[in-house]
């Protein structure tokens, strides 16, 4: 008895290859819920961008994992719930947007003689601006009835085991993880494999879209990482190396996009900001070499099997 005792206790949270998808999805969504709003005093006032920054992360996973398993729940709850965060996300993407911007011509400027430094100060200012009025917006957002409702049904969902779950039709349907998770992400795989038909491509907007699927894949590889084999964190790591270069190939492009929208600036800004995004330009052409390389790795069978592997422990 006494050994018994000791035994360590299984937490509550953990997800089990037996659970039901909605359940899993349950504990899923408490800890995202709960690292959401851990970010959001910092996201009201901005002192650290990382708040924003991992407060949309949150948000991007509780959207995917809807988008992976959203079958398992009636219909009306994933509609409810996924308003609610890609209004949150939308209004969290503006301010990342222009952080990202705003510390990368820092750098940039950083490497500038003093008189093209100044010159790059009043754009600066611009951008700043704009984060601040975006600020006001998000703020004004928290402060709502809409988002206070929201995360009080959100939270309601996550504290009750079947809250919200579709009712099985019959008993033997399919319904656990270890009977549909390799299912769910083999199509994860395949939506991103299925690419190699329109690859290499110059158009940023099916690079974009790539990137897109690559990190619904890294999202559904992490939530369920804990009942995979060992080898699911050397696919995953394989999984993030695409991501990261794709992340910045499409950050260059919000760049470029909002350098254009800002107008009648003076000569010599017009000349930084044109000297700013050639710097871009050529780092792209060495992102593109890399991307194709790392395509390939990824695309390996050596890789490839690091996933089936991955997938052998859900019996």
């Amino acid at each position: 008895m006494a050994a018994d005792s000791n035994r360590p206790k299984k937490k509550k949270t953990a997800i089990h290859p037996t659970d039901p998808m909605a359940e899993a999805g349950r504990k899923i969504f408490a800890r995202q819920l709960r690292r959401m709003k851990s970010h959001e005093a910092g996201s009201r006032t901005g002192e650290d961008i990382e708040s924003v920054h991992q407060m949309r992360v949150a948000i991007r996973r509780m959207r995917s994992l809807f988008n992976l398993i959203g079958a398992y729940y009636r219909g009306k709850t994933v509609a409810a719930y996924g308003r609610g965060l890609r209004e949150i996300a939308r209004a969290l993407g503006a301010i990342r947007d222009l952080d990202v911007l705003i510390l990368d011509l820092q750098d940039f400027q950083a490497e500038l003689p003093p008189a093209a430094q100044a010159a790059l100060d009043p754009v600066i200012a611009i951008l700043e601006d704009r984060r601040s009025a975006c600020r006001v917006r998000l703020n004004r957002l928290f402060d709502s009835k809409r988002y206070s409702r929201f995360l009080h049904r959100f939270q309601r969902l996550t504290k009750r085991a079947g809250r919200g779950a579709r009712r099985l039709k019959r008993r033997e349907t399919p319904h656990q993880l270890r009977h549909l998770l390799p299912l769910l992400l083999h199509e994860r795989l395949a939506r991103v494999r299925a690419y190699d038909t329109v690859l290499p491509a110059s158009d940023d907007s099916i690079l974009h879209a790539l990137r897109v699927e690559y990190k619904q894949l890294r999202y559904a590889l992490e939530f369920f990482q804990p009942i995979l084999g060992s080898s699911a964190g050397t696919f995953l790591a394989q999984v993030k190396a695409m991501q990261e270069i794709l992340g910045r190939i499409n950050d260059i492009a919000v760049f470029s996009e909002t350098v254009a929208s800002l107008d009648n600036l003076p000569a010599e800004q017009n000349a930084v900001l044109q000297s700013y995004l050639d710097a871009r330009d050529a780092e792209l052409v060495d992102l593109r070499e890399r991307f194709n390389a790392a395509w390939t790795r990824f695309n390996s069978r050596a890789t490839l099997r690091s996933f089936a592997d991955s997938l052998l422990v859900l019996r």
